[in-house]
This record gives structure tokens, sequence and C-alpha cells, in this order.
């Protein structure tokens, strides 16, 4: 069944992204990180078309080497300068994700500073990010906050989770946003037809 976390906040990216690394960081979080033949950083040329066709099933349900789950809901922003959730639902490992980005694309030194794969030609890996973003946990109403200080990524939780909550309705902000999703949706679908 899995839970909802719902996220407010950004953490700020400086000097901004170039235009190669916004791109590739947009694909990233939009594709599927499954244990790919190409490698962790491989990602497909239109995430909205890709397909499991001809992977195996036990490939295509596990995460690729290091990558904390199958989906990254980090997306930067629409003039790079900073990084947020992407909205979708079921977000899982949000702070080994974004540990997991800096370490691997952003920060000086970054682990894919050494690869030679043609995504990362154009990127310059001098990146510091800064910032908060709240959290809160649906299904047991724990609150926390992942800030960011000089690319060190932590954690603090605020209120701890309270099972009490976990057979509880949404409460009226959560009631909200799932009527704006579903808005969204089906906006999306009569659009596609």
């Amino acid at each position: 069944m899995g839970y909802t976390t719902d996220f407010i906040g950004h953490i700020d990216i400086d000097p901004p992204l170039n235009i190669d690394e916004e791109r590739y960081l947009l694909a990233f979080a939009r594709s599927r990180h499954f244990d790919r033949e190409e490698g962790p950083y491989a990602v497909d040329a239109n995430p909205a078309a890709a397909s499991s066709d001809g992977v195996p099933t036990e490939r295509y349900n596990r995460s690729g080497p290091g990558q904390p789950g199958l989906w990254c809901g980090w997306e930067p922003c629409w003039d790079g300068c900073c990084i947020s959730h992407d909205g979708m639902e079921k977000f899982y490992a949000s702070v080994r994700w974004l540990e997991y980005l800096i370490d691997h694309f952003l920060r000086p030194g970054a682990v894919a500073a050494d690869s030679p794969l043609p995504y990362f030609e154009g990127f310059t890996f001098d990146h510091r990010l800064d910032g908060i973003v709240a959290a809160c946990r649906r299904d047991n109403k724990e609150l926390y906050v992942i800030r960011v200080d000089d690319n060190k990524v932590c954690e603090e939780v605020l209120r701890p989770a309270d099972l009490r909550y976990v057979d509880f309705p949404p409460l009226p902000y959560e009631a909200a946003i799932d009527r704006e999703r579903e808005r969204s949706r089906r906006r999306r679908r009569s659009a596609g037809r």
C-alpha cells in the first residue's frame, strides 16, 4: 500500500544549473531507476514514453546499484536555481535521494565527474546546495525537516510518528491536495483523448 508524504520548501543551488545539468536532472527525476544494463546513470530519452519491454521483471523491480529506490522525487526548478519535491505521491528515501544527487552530480568532486558518459560533458560539478524542506507523513503524522547546509544533508524530526493516526481520515489540507491531484489527472486524461 505505501504511504504519502507532503513536502513544502526547496533547496537553493548556487551557481544555478546550466541547461545540460537541468535537462539531465529533470530526465533523471522522471525516469524509473531500475537495475539497467547501461548502469545507474542511464535515463530515458522520453521518460513519459518509457516501457519495460524486454526487461526481465526482477531487474525492472530492483533499484539500480547504489540508488535509494526506483523513483527520485527531486526535480530542478524552471531556472535551475533550486530543487524541490516533484509533487508525486509515495516518494520514499527523500533524504538519501537528495544526498545521492549532491554526491553524484552536483558538488565539487562528485562521483559522475569521473564518468566517461556523454551525459556529463556539460556538467560543472561546482554547486553548493542550501535550504530547508518541511515534510509530513500522512500515515503516522511524523513531521520533520530536511536541512541542507553547504551540501550536507540532515533530517530533524519535529514531531515523532504517532501510530494512533494510521487509520484516521485525511486532514483538511491533505484532502485539498488530493482533490487537486485528481482534477489534474482528469485534465491530463481529457487532453490525451
